[in-house]
């Protein structure tokens, strides 16, 4: 089984669906014989890269700064209890994710797109590391073991540019306009951070009878607000 997975790395939706989605394979019988393969999605593709205040971010958005703290502070424990990962708000950078995902692509020429996924996702959420910097990608790229003249002479490049657009452009293809969101076997798809228990009844059917779920012609849903879409978390 190959399960495809457009998400991006600073979406609370995408790390909560991305753990469930890890417990659900370990608890699934035939986990060995799934294949993960990360995709890129951009919340925000014209994200400019800056840090800003709590006082300009609340501004932003318009709310109280009280306000945003609490929005924060909601956020921070919905992934801290779904997925066991500490969010930083306490610094507020905004990068744009798209070389991010060329750092992906990259390293999964060579088995390690699921590690660098993770990674940048920590990087963003919880250390708030500026991921669009390609000093701090060269670093994470090599925490991972790749080499650092490789990965600064891929930043440099075009070098997989045409690859995070393919990967957006087959979004649209799918009907797909939110993260996360899950293509079973390029046939069934589920939008939106599921539970554990619903991945797994998922892994189960589609492995024993690929029915259950609708297939690609047809929009999927998420269940409720649980996920991101037009740079919005609606949370």
């Amino acid at each position: 089984m190959r399960i495809e997975v457009w998400s991006d790395f600073g979406c609370p939706f995408c790390v909560i669906g991305k753990r469930k989605l890890e417990n659900a394979l370990g608890k699934f019988t035939m986990g060995d014989k799934v294949e993960v393969v990360y995709r890129s999605f951009q919340l925000d593709p014209n994200a400019e890269n800056r840090t800003i205040s709590t006082q300009q971010l609340a501004q932003e958005k318009g709310m109280t700064v009280e306000q945003l703290k609490a929005k924060q502070a909601q956020v921070a424990n919905m992934i801290k209890k779904e997925a066991g990962l500490d969010v930083n708000y306490d610094q507020v950078i905004i990068a744009n994710t798209f070389d991010g995902h060329r750092l992906v692509h990259f390293a999964a020429k060579v088995g390690k797109g699921a590690e660098l996924t993770e990674r940048l996702i920590r990087a963003y959420l919880s250390q708030r590391m500026n991921i669009a910097d390609h000093n701090v990608l060269v670093s994470l790229g090599s925490e991972a073991g790749l080499n650092e003249q490789d990965l600064a002479e891929m930043l440099e490049s075009d070098a997989y540019k045409d690859s995070v657009k393919a990967d957006i452009a087959e979004a649209r293809k799918l009907n797909i306009s939110s993260a996360p969101t899950f293509v079973f076997n390029n046939k069934f798809l589920i939008s939106g951070a599921q539970s554990e228990e619903d991945f797994l009844n998922a892994l189960n059917s589609i492995w024993d009878e690929e029915k259950k779920f609708q297939e690609l012609e047809l929009k999927g849903e998420s269940k409720g607000d649980n996920s991101c879409t037009d740079g919005v978390c609606n949370v």
